[in-house]
């Protein structure tokens, strides 16, 4: 379990407005939140292998192993 500290009162403020006392809520969001995170960091890594590939410095993975690696992470 993690616990966060928040020590700005811009972002408490809008915590409480936004969410009150619902913090059932408030941790879907978050975890929304970093699952979005998680999936555009394996985008950006993709245009990178992209671009390693179109320098003739990466091969190619098949299908298979790209749906396996998308698969695993949820």
């Amino acid at each position: 379990m993690q616990t966060i500290q928040i020590n700005n009162s811009e972002l408490e403020n809008f915590i409480k407005l936004q969410y009150g006392q619902d913090s059932d809520s408030l941790l879907y969001d978050f975890m929304t939140f970093v699952r979005t995170e998680l999936t555009v960091h394996e985008i950006k890594k993709g245009f990178d292998e992209v671009k390693l590939f179109e320098a003739g410095q990466k091969k190619l993975s098949s299908a298979e192993d790209m749906i396996a690696r998308l698969r695993s992470g949820y």
